[in-house]
């Protein structure tokens, strides 16, 4: 998702489903022709080398460089084509593989070889980003096994995931994100109750901490993904969910019917 073909086909089905155009959507087959090519078949399902020229490296699980981020499934949806569902299936095959039950959560294997317990709890790596995933394939790809990954790594965000810093990629406001599309997909009040709680503490940080980056120390620092920038849009997404998109999962722009006088009022400001 961050350097690679998962990424850019990302960010084509957000401008396709915002603006749609045949040219956008053969881009988008192509980085999934891509995707398909590079898969390496695992002892169990398909991975990806987040470096494609180290042989070295072992695929990983997780959003950020791992089978999580693979966007196959809403590409599936949108051009009918279920060889893209196959490989995407195989994916979250390979991570549920290194799925780590004493902990409940997904190795990461950057820190550790595939025996040993090791695991990040982020968006990045770790079960705040593979539940994301889920919750977002979650109306392409519904079952049992699916469902229980969700509620583990609700779980396991809940319990371990806070207190670290408040950035997006590895902070309290990326790991919230998980549990504020929980409190918007699924039919349970406690994430709700979790996401006006944990949103108090984040806050009451701020207050008493100041600004706390995910870069070494904390320091202060520009930028999206573990800046100050992520940590205002974060809380832009807290206040407005229904109209700030998720960025952590490159949610298109929310579409609004407006009324008379606000269109009004913007075509005003346009002429001025």
């Amino acid at each position: 998702m961050v350097s690679g073909a998962a990424g850019c086909l990302a960010g084509l089905l957000c401008l396709y489903r915002h603006r749609p155009t045949e040219t956008t959507l053969a881009v988008a087959r192509l980085c999934g022709d891509q995707l398909m090519a590079r898969a390496e078949p695992m002892t169990s399902g398909i991975g990806w080398r987040w470096h494609a020229e180290n042989v070295q490296e072992t695929p990983l699980a997780g959003f950020s460089h791992g089978a999580a981020g693979i966007a196959l499934i809403e590409l599936a949806s949108v051009t009918s084509e279920p060889r893209f569902t196959t490989t995407a299936v195989a994916a979250i095959e390979y991570e549920r593989s290194l799925f780590r039950p004493a902990e409940g959560n997904w190795a990461d294997l950057r820190r550790a070889a595939p025996t040993e317990s090791s695991a990040l709890w982020a968006w990045c790596h770790g079960a705040p980003g593979i539940g994301l995933a889920r919750l977002h394939s979650l109306p392409h790809l519904d079952t049992a096994a699916i469902r229980t990954e969700i509620a583990t790594a609700l779980n396991t965000t809940l319990g371990q995931g806070f207190g670290r810093n408040h950035s997006l990629c590895h902070g309290d406001l990326g790991n919230l994100e998980l549990l504020l599309q929980a409190s918007l997909t699924l039919d349970d009040p406690q994430w709700h109750t979790a996401v006006r709680r944990l949103s108090a503490t984040i806050l009451a940080s701020i207050q008493r901490d100041g600004w706390l980056c995910g870069v070494p120390s904390g320091l202060e620092t520009p930028g999206l993904m573990t800046g100050l920038a992520g940590t205002g849009y974060g809380l832009l997404r807290l206040a407005a969910p229904d109209q700030v998109p998720s960025v952590l999962v490159l949610e298109p722009p929310k579409r609004h019917s407006s009324s008379p006088e606000i269109l009004e009022n913007a075509t005003a400001a346009s002429v001025r």
